[in-house]
């Protein structure tokens, strides 16, 4: 009998780690060997732009070394570069900043927008126009919980991808951006405008850069869908979110990337490769150096907190060290980079010494969210916004 429970037992596991099994086997990952050299499916082979690039390389493509130009335009005599960071439910920080500049009219035109994480979901709405400013504080601020998890299930983690199915996540950024907005957004790629979107390339643990604009604008059948599979991994934290699996093809062999929050290879990025933006300026004849604006969704310290001797706050507590830091050093490179370029910098973040309570114990925190929505919303209406600082 005790033999029979033993059998009966090891086929109800094997019988549970089937079903939970996914379906994306490493036979048809992208390998070692073959990462660097892939397409995408239905890329467009005469294409201007690349569609991607590696973090560490250089965007030649914005400037032309036979005949000094650029695609790019700007507005006035600078050109003005953004950067959105990750940050999870602090970018309702961000969003409250960005909306706050343009009701008081102080929102630059931005030539280049980054994003990251939280910064990706909040960078289409800054780069398609002004006119989606309104929807880009119903999206943020609509994030919840159930808006965005749906049913958890921490066995999942060890068994499956992620606690979550990643349903109602794609099915929110569906919704938050639909074609007419994928539209606008190529409109403003042809207008001379650039939208970069960083993820993670997991199995290498690489930046990858999305030219989101020139996606959006080529002939490609499927780049709606691709376009949301890019934020929401940009946006998916592992072990919460699963991952987005890319579709590419390699000597006529179709194959699979694995793609993770962006926040895992940089926190928030402009020039990961140290590109010389000052030859965009010089090529569009600008007066004013460079600017490089980093919003920073999120603090730039920890608090001093007193943690139980139990596994699951120390982990936490050491992520969200390791995540601050992380954070940290990316802006003292931009800053860097800023000084050795003689480019202008400014940056803004979430003061430790504000901390808005929370209702709830939500990882979306309604209350948390709308708290500093205002804050950095008031920021910016007050002119209170930029430092160079950093703590």
């Amino acid at each position: 009998m005790k033999n029979y429970t033993g059998k009966a037992t090891i086929v109800l596991i094997s019988l549970f780690l089937v079903a939970c099994s996914s379906s994306h086997s490493l036979d048809i990952r992208v390998s070692k060997d073959n990462y660097k050299d892939v397409t995408l499916v239905s890329e467009p082979i005469a294409e201007q732009e690349p569609l991607r690039f590696w973090g560490n390389e250089q965007p030649e493509f914005l400037y032309s070394e036979h005949d000094n130009s650029t695609p790019l335009t700007a507005e006035g005599d600078r050109l003005n570069i953004l950067a959105l960071s990750g940050g999870g439910a602090n970018g309702a920080y961000g969003a409250g900043a960005i909306i706050g500049l343009s009701d008081s009219g102080q929102l630059p035109d931005y030539t280049v927008i980054t994003g990251i994480s939280a910064g990706a979901l909040i960078a289409p709405f800054v780069f398609a126009g002004e006119d989606e400013l309104e929807n880009l504080k119903t999206v943020m601020l609509g994030i919840s919980d159930k808006e965005v998890l749906g049913k958890k299930n921490f066995l999942n983690t060890l068994f499956k991808d992620a606690f979550t199915n990643g349903n109602h996540m794609f099915e929110f950024i569906e919704n938050a951006y639909p074609d007419e907005m994928i539209v606008k957004i190529a409109q403003r790629h042809q207008a001379g405008k650039r939208l970069f979107i960083g993820t993670t390339h997991f199995d290498s643990g690489e930046l990858m850069v999305w030219n989101v604009g020139a996606i959006a604008g080529s002939d490609m059948p499927d780049k709606t869908r691709l376009i949301h599979q890019i934020l929401a991994a940009s946006a998916s934290i592992p072990g919460v979110f699963p991952p987005q699996f890319i579709q590419v093809e390699h000597e006529n062999q179709q194959l699979e990337e694995l793609h993770v929050d962006g926040g895992l290879a940089a926190q928030v990025f402009f020039n990961p490769s140290n590109f010389d933006y000052n030859k965009i300026s010089q090529a569009l004849g600008l007066t004013e150096r460079p600017r490089v604006d980093v919003i920073r969704n999120g603090s730039l310290s920890t608090p001093y907190t007193p943690l139980k001797d139990k596994g699951m706050p120390l982990l936490t507590k050491s992520v969200s060290s390791l995540t601050v830091l992380q954070a940290k050093g990316d802006i003292y490179r931009i800053k860097y980079l800023c000084e050795v370029n003689d480019f202008d910098f400014g940056m803004t973040y979430l003061e430790q010494s504000y901390r808005p309570a929370k209702a709830t114990k939500d990882m979306f925190d309604k209350t948390y969210m709308e708290a500093i929505y205002r804050y950095g919303y008031g920021k910016a209406t007050r002119n209170q916004l930029w430092t160079n600082d950093i703590p």
